[in-house]
């Protein structure tokens, strides 16, 4: 009878170190290695019949100037924000953040989330009746609709985009609110 010697366990080092490899290059890219872990993985925008929105594996957002357009796949210039392909790999400029980028579920299309939500309360409600609730839940009003007094644009207190993203079941739960939607940017598509 042979009994068991050192040479068959160099394969399955090596065969686990393969393993490993293989994990880490199938590793969602657009987690970044944590870096979106305060960032949803899915959200909706809208009423009853909400559009759902998922992490795009392999591509993120650089909020804020300079823009650097030649890494850019998309570019929102008025709003300061590029959607880049791979992992973020530049240091940030001052006042820059990084976001993850989504897309609508079983779609291609590009969608960066900007921090605003634009929120709809009940016909009959205002916004500013619901102020303190809003604040409660994390949340500051950044512009009111004069045309429109249940509904208002919000961002989260701390001006984070993931707090924004993060919040969105805890404004659902408000009493009196009927619409939540984060604004997602998406490029134009001609039909």
């Amino acid at each position: 009878m042979r009994t068991p010697s050192a040479a068959p366990s160099a394969p399955r080092g090596l065969l686990a170190l393969c393993l490993v490899c293989l994990l880490l290059a199938t590793t969602d890219m657009s987690r970044a290695g944590g870096l979106f872990d305060g960032f949803p993985q899915r959200i909706a925008a809208g009423a009853a019949n909400a559009v759902v929105y998922e992490q795009k594996p392999g591509y993120f957002a650089r909020h804020g100037e300079p823009l650097i357009e030649e890494e850019a796949e998309v570019v929102f210039e008025p709003e300061q924000i590029t959607i880049v392909r791979g992992p973020p790999a530049t240091p940030l400029a001052p006042g820059q953040a990084l976001s993850p980028v989504y897309a609508p579920l079983g779609g291609n299309s590009l969608a960066v989330p900007t921090g605003q939500v634009f929120l709809r309360f009940r016909a009959g409600e205002t916004v500013a009746a619901h102020r303190e609730a809003l604040q409660q839940a994390g949340f500051t009003i950044t512009r009111e609709l004069d045309v429109a007094p249940q509904a208002a644009w919000i961002g989260a207190s701390s001006g984070s985009i993931a707090e924004a993203l993060s919040g969105l079941p805890r404004l659902r739960a408000i009493d009196g609110v009927e619409s939540v939607e984060p604004q997602l940017l998406m490029q134009r598509a001609w039909r």
